[in-house]
């Protein structure tokens, strides 16, 4: 079974949001528990420390246990009133930390006169703080109460004791944490502890210096008391309830989020489909400022090009085809003619059939050459030449046509400048350099009207050598210019195909100058006509 990526991506997320919760829930138990069991013993040594305090008083009143020894009520009545003044000590203490707490945020603001309208309030400290109701014990109660016990017990009196009443009836021996009282001969006295004392757990009970009594108090070692367990295991429910909840929260979040950020993907995926099929004209709209906008925006670029590359593909085929069948259809047609006896076959039908062949010939060679210069594979000889003479017999080649055709033909070399002793030896490769100025006279010769000019000059510079190429009218449109070394493209007002020339002179004359590490470029000429302009740098071509 397959899944998709948004399926990927929302358990991805989910189950990444569900280990964090998972761990989270447990960390946070694990620290409730250990910090919940600290702050029990913390308690329980403040009890410890009460109980003992209030057993050093009631021994100094007694003078010995003997007043405990076999009163387990009492000795409940002890562990209850040491829990009472613990409580009210661990209240007390909290009370001045707010207080201490109100008193500096007061001094860190102006707002003392705001609160003291509160001081007089029921339940409100003169600070302002509504305090929590305190545990305080009703000493003429608790004196009634245990006035009322001790006179139960067989041979007490209840002015014999100033033994500590608590506010209600003593509880059970299970409700107190477990503690054992011992003479200071470690014989016991009173305890509500099934287990055996320890001598590790024995705290002193200190007299006038005396060690009078030991308590064993040990702490527990786990939570043992049945309200501490009830509000652990209400602690723990809850953070698991949170996990819960955060669950759910991280599955809707993680559907939600899978749905927004893979819609864009989505939407690239269908288009890509689109693409792969032939639908060349798909476009993915972008905006979202992010790498998914920037991916969309590569798809659009590359859905350009490949609808520039399948159209242009079709109009090579075309022009090709058009091309190519053109001189075939002279050569039917002549071959025909001579077939059927309408021209006789003589010297001039064979130049008539050979100039058709040689330009069908011309046709495939730049074909043949454009197709290796885009492999890389049409190769160069470069080797140390004068280009000087190179550029004046190529010009010279075509003088003649020129004259016939009654277009001036103008030739500016450095030496004719006037300049002294000037270079004009450089690497390249003799022959393509030739074939690379005959295909742009050539192109000036067909295009330049009649009466025309044409100029070709030479110039070196310290940076680098240039050949211009300017002819006059007929021009060339400004927005065609760019245009002009594309493959078979040609503008059909003023140079069209029944000028003659398939339209790949020009993108052969910018593969060739590529080659030499050079620029070609096309620009309206001062004559009226273009502008070819060719630089080429000093450092890599000169000797």
């Amino acid at each position: 079974m397959r899944f998709g990526i948004t399926l990927k991506m929302f358990l991805a997320v989910l189950i990444a949001c569900l280990i964090i919760s998972l761990t989270m829930g447990y960390a946070v138990r694990l620290s409730f528990e250990n910090g919940f069991l600290h702050y029990v013993r913390e308690r329980d040594a403040r009890r410890v420390k009460a109980l003992s305090a209030k057993l050093s008083t009631e021994y100094a009143i007694h003078g010995n246990w003997d007043f405990l020894r076999e009163r387990p009520q009492i000795w409940l009545s002890l562990l209850d009133a040491a829990q009472q003044e613990s409580l009210q000590q661990e209240n007390t203490e909290m009370q001045a930390v707010e207080q201490h707490s109100w008193q500096s945020f007061l001094r860190r603001g102006n707002v003392q006169e705001h609160m003291g309208s509160l001081s007089g309030h029921p339940g409100v400290s003169q600070w302002g703080m509504r305090l929590p109701p305190m545990t305080a014990n009703d000493n003429t109660a608790r004196s009634l109460a245990f006035e009322q016990h001790l006179g139960s017990v067989p041979g007490t009196a209840a002015s014999d004791s100033s033994l500590p009443v608590p506010s209600s009836m003593p509880r059970s021996p299970g409700e107190y944490p477990p503690t054992t009282l011992l003479d200071a001969n470690k014989q016991l006295v009173a305890t509500n502890s099934a287990m055996q004392p320890s001598d590790r757990m024995l705290k002193s009970v200190i007299y006038n210096g005396l060690v009078v009594g030991w308590l064993d108090t040990r702490g527990p070692a786990i939570i043992s008391d049945t309200a501490d367990l009830q509000f652990q295991a209400q602690q723990t429910r809850a953070t698991w309830e949170i996990a819960g909840v955060s669950v759910i929260l991280a599955a809707i979040v993680a559907m939600v989020l899978a749905r927004i950020v893979l819609a864009p993907v989505k939407r690239l995926v269908n288009a890509t489909h689109r693409l792969a099929n032939g639908d060349y004209t798909t476009r993915v709209k972008a905006g979202r400022r992010d790498e998914l906008d920037q991916l969309a925006g590569d798809f659009n670029v590359l859905a350009d090009s490949l609808e520039k590359a399948e159209r242009s593909r079709r109009d090579f085929i075309a022009d090709i085809s058009h091309e190519l069948r053109t001189p075939l259809a002279v050569l039917r047609g002549e071959l025909e003619a001579i077939e059927d006896g309408v021209h006789a076959f003589n010297s001039d039908s064979l130049t008539s059939l050979q100039s058709e062949v040689a330009m069908l010939n011309k046709l495939i060679e730049d074909l043949y050459e454009l197709s290796l210069s885009d492999v890389g594979a049409l190769s160069y000889n470069k080797v140390p030449a004068d280009i000087a003479p190179l550029v004046n017999a190529s010009v010279d080649a075509f003088r003649e046509s020129f004259k016939t055709k009654q277009i001036a033909l103008d030739l500016v070399l450095p030496a004719s400048l006037g300049k002294a002793a000037v270079s004009t030896c450089f690497h390249v490769d003799p022959a393509r350099f030739v074939q690379l100025l005959k295909n742009l006279l050539q192109n000036s010769l067909r295009y330049t009207d009649a009466h025309g000019v044409v100029r070709v000059a030479l110039k070196v510079d310290p940076l680098g050598w240039q050949i211009d190429i300017h002819d006059s009218l007929p021009g060339v449109p400004t927005q065609a210019l760019p245009h002009l070394f594309e493959r078979l493209y040609r503008v059909d007002d003023s140079r069209s195909r029944q000028s003659g020339g398939a339209g790949l002179g020009l993108a052969l004359c910018r593969a060739i100058v590529v080659a030499h590490s050079g620029t070609i470029q096309a620009e309206p000429s001062y004559l009226g006509g273009i502008w070819i302009h060719m630089r080429f740098p000093i450092e890599a071509s000169q000797i």
